[in-house]
This record gives structure tokens, sequence and C-alpha cells, in this order.
């Protein structure tokens, strides 16, 4: 399915997001509260108990605040605990109090973030925006892991079993439920994901840019496109562990959190290269996790390479890449300016090739060119992909960095050539 010019199919917008037993939901967006003028989860708290400190004094913690719900997160790195709604601040005072509670936070809301609409490799303008086809005689990612934190990665398609399944997509998890799986009813992780890795050559439907690597999907947000950072922040950790050599979050929130960061800094230790969307405000404002030092901010352009009017900029935007815009047709090709990939609309009805566009259609294009990078150099840690990112960019705006475009458009065969020595 595509959509000519005049001929309106419309995504709805995504919004993303032995202990007693802990009634876990999955993002429900008509319970959110507010923490600091920021959306959150009412009746939770995320809290983090100092190294030592034992499940029977965590026990003890909970029993004196009179909290009767709570379970831990992937490794224990966080607790989840739940409470009737009204007394986030009260508690979250009373936790930080307490010398055996290293800090609580509230469990803040995050959102995908693109503006999704509704065929074929002439139509993905983007790649060569980037210069990837050259790219593609040096690397296409063979024996990178790219964990996509999302809304999961649906493996069916127009005709069954689709060409984001076979040996390529390796079996993931649920962050929301804490099991195996990672499966899409939404469609939003699904298209991040083709833009990564779909396959390629195949003579159907549309390429991918890292399209030898594997994928690993990692379910944060829910079935509609919503999620909170505990999800999230246990998403980011389990791919840490579970091979992932990249991580693509195409999601974010106005909400700094200690955890989240933690998170984020824990890949980058491990040496897992993180890229994150900068957001769709139109504002100086880069949303987190993008904003943390050791994600790379990828913010977003148009088809003639100027400043895509939804994309978010500022000091910490790191690149820029095609994110699209469905106002415009500039390549005077028939459709509007999107990003393509095989996804459906909902449910796995209307499976089809879809135009979207947003900071989370620019992010996996850094993704999967960092991809390409660590192909061809596995021993690269984040900082030397990161450099080489911004080395080889494409220079927009004005001369040097500057806060629309940060070092510029990403560059695949550039960057590939640069990792090659050539």
């Amino acid at each position: 399915m595509m959509q000519k010019k005049g001929h309106a199919v419309i995504f709805f917008a995504l919004l993303l997001a032995g202990m007693p037993a802990f009634s876990a939901h999955a993002a429900d967006i008509n319970s959110l509260g507010l923490a600091n003028g920021h959306p959150c989860a009412a009746g939770e708290l995320l809290v983090k108990f100092r190294e030592g400190v034992s499940a029977r004094a965590a026990y003890a913690v909970h029993r004196d605040l009179k909290v009767a719900e709570w379970r831990r997160g992937y490794n224990d790195i966080c607790q989840i605990v739940s409470f009737e709604p009204g007394r986030e601040g009260e508690l979250a005072e009373a936790y930080n109090r307490r010398h055996e509670v290293m800090y609580a936070e509230p469990n803040y809301y995050a959102t995908a973030c693109s503006e999704p609409n509704d065929q074929y490799y002439r139509l993905q303008w983007s790649f060569p925006l980037i210069n990837l086809p050259a790219a593609w005689d040096i690397s296409t990612g063979e024996g990178v892991v790219v964990a996509v934190v999302d809304t999961g990665i649906n493996p069916f398609g127009r005709d069954g079993f689709g060409s984001l399944a076979g040996n390529r997509l390796l079996w993931g998890y649920n962050a929301i439920t804490g099991t195996r799986g990672g499966i899409d009813f939404n469609h939003h992780g699904t298209h991040v994901a083709g833009t990564i890795g779909q396959e390629t050559n195949n003579r159907i439907g549309v390429a991918g840019i890292a399209y030898n690597a594997k994928l690993l999907p990692v379910k944060a947000l829910a079935f509609h496109g919503g999620g909170f950072y505990y999800s999230i922040i246990n998403g980011i950790r389990w791919a840490t562990d579970n091979d992932a050599n990249v991580i693509n979050l195409s999601l974010g929130a106005g909400s700094d959190s200690r955890l989240l960061e933690e998170a984020v800094d824990y890949a980058y230790e491990k040496g897992v290269t993180v890229v994150a969307a900068a957001g769709n405000d139109g504002a100086d404002n880069i949303l987190y996790p993008a904003a943390f030092s050791h994600c790379i901010a990828v913010g977003a352009i148009q088809y003639d390479k100027r400043f895509a009017p939804y994309s978010n900029y500022g000091e910490k935007l790191d690149l820029v890449a095609p994110g699209g815009n469905l106002e415009l047709d500039q390549n005077n090709d028939g459709y509007k300016d999107g990003i393509l990939q095989e996804t459906f609309q909902a449910f796995w009805i209307g499976w089809g090739y879809w135009f979207s566009t947003g900071t989370s259609m620019a992010t996996p294009h850094v993704a999967g060119v960092a991809a390409l990078i660590k192909s061809i150099r596995p021993e690269y840690g984040p900082d030397d992909i990161r450099r080489v990112l911004q080395d080889t960019a494409q220079d927009l705006g004005e001369p040097g960095r500057d806060e629309r475009y940060g070092y510029g458009l990403v560059d695949a065969y550039a960057a590939v050539s640069h990792a090659a020595g050539r």
C-alpha cells in the first residue's frame, strides 16, 4: 500500500511509551500522571537500592513505607513499586530519605518519535541522499547485531513469513512483561527495523541499510506505541547483555532520569553504540535518552537537505539523517516525501509499504551506518564509531558544527571508506 498525493491514508499518531505479585500493565495511557511537569505512570516509582542492600532490607523499606506491591527489573537493576495514585511526591521523598536507597524517581513516559502515514527501492530517496549504494560495495553489516528497542518487530509480511524473518531475526525480549519474545502489534518498530536491516536484493519490496546484520527485537513500547522508562531501561540493559553491538532508540521524552542514563552508560561501557531520536517538537530541546552524552542524538532533514520543521535541535544534537516531510513532494515522484518501509497499519491488517516521517525514521539511518562501520571494524567502540560518523558527515547549515544540523548529514560511503582505510 502506498499513498499518492491527494489520497490520504492516515496512521494514528504514535504515543510512545519471590516477592509480592506486581500488577504489571502495558503502559496504560489512560492512567498517566504528572511529575515535574512531565507525564509518568500514576501510582508508580522506580527505586534503586544501594549496592549490598539485601532483599530482606529492601523488603523492610517497602513495608515501612506501606508499599504493598513491587517487582524487580531485569538483573535487579532497579525495582518498580506500585501504590495508590496521589502519593508520588510523598513516597519519592520518603524513599530518598532512606539510607538504603540510592534514589527514587517517577516512572516517566516516553513516545515514539515518528509521524507515520502511508512501494520500492526507487522510492527510497533517503538512501542515495546518504551515499548508501556505494557503501554497499564495502560493507553490508555482516556479523553485527542491531537491537531495536521499540514496539517490537513483526516477522510476518504481505505474503506470510516475511523479509524481516529468517536467521537474521533473533529471538528477542519483551521488557514490558520480562519474558522472551518481542513481536510488534503497533507497526512502528517494524518500520524502524526495516530501514536498518530489511532483506535486500530479493527483487521485491524495499531495501535496508545493513541488510546482512542481525536484528534483535526488544519490546519496550506497548501496542499503542507508548512505554514507560522502566521498560526502556530494562530493554537497553537486556540488549546489552545479549550481544547487541548497536542499539536503536527511536523514542524519547522530555524527562531526565538517572536510571535511564545509567542504562545508556552501561551499554556504552560494554562497547555498545547507542543511537537515539532527537524528537519531533520542532524545538530547541533534545529529548531523552538522546540528550545523554553517551547517546548519538539524531535530528531529521527533508529531501532538499534542509532541516525538517518538526525536528528538535540544540547543542546536544550530533547528526542529522533523512526523516522526510509528508507535506512535500520535492523529488516529483508522485508521492509525499516520507521514509518508505514494509510494515502494517495495525494488528497485522493492511500489510504493505508505508511512508512515515520523523526523527524515528532518521535514527535508524544512523544506526544502520554504525552497523556498517562495526562490521568492517569489529574492534571499534562507541567513541570510535561516533568519531567516524562525525568526521565524515556532510556539513550542512553554518560551517562546522551547529545546533540544527550537528556535525552534518550522515554519509554512509564516506564513513565506511574511512573505516576501511580507503
